[in-house]
């Protein structure tokens, strides 16, 4: 018999919860700013991505721990928070932000020719406007505005 590691606790699942929320919170209120305040390329949209995706796949795995949802709403304390109901709409908003990403970023590049690589920047010209990338900054702010 091998050592079990893949167990977790219910107060450990539901801390790496808690912290996982409050990370994907800071980060897309970042991300938000940055979309806002100037272009966007691939590398940008990418680490977005990234974020989310692997939030989705962290809640969603933690989200199995059994009794957490009762360890949860224990530990917050209230009862009319119901805690399955916030945590079902917060992976609602990864997957519709993901969703948008996947039917909005363009899979069409524009590559730079070698005589004109920057040093410092990506090799994919195509950059992404505040104008353009408004919807996923409308995705990210209900992200967002699901975790407290």
């Amino acid at each position: 018999m091998a050592f079990r590691a893949t167990s977790i606790t219910t107060q450990r699942a539901y801390q790496q919860v808690k912290g996982a929320a409050a990370n994907v919170r800071a980060n897309c209120a970042g991300f938000i700013s940055r979309l806002a305040g100037g272009n966007a390329d691939y590398v940008l949209l990418r680490d977005i991505y990234v974020l989310l995706h692997n939030a989705s796949a962290q809640l969603t795995s933690l989200a199995a721990t059994p009794g957490l949802a009762a360890y949860a709403s224990d530990q917050e304390g209230d009862p009319e928070y119901d805690v399955v109901a916030e945590f079902t709409a917060l992976q609602a908003t990864l997957a519709a932000a993901l969703s948008w990403m996947g039917s909005n970023v363009p899979t069409n590049v524009t590559a730079v020719s070698p005589a004109n690589w920057p040093s410092s920047e990506g090799l994919i010209a195509t950059t992404f406007t505040p104008a353009q990338t408004a919807g996923l900054r409308t995705q990210l702010a209900a992200v967002v505005a699901a975790i407290s």
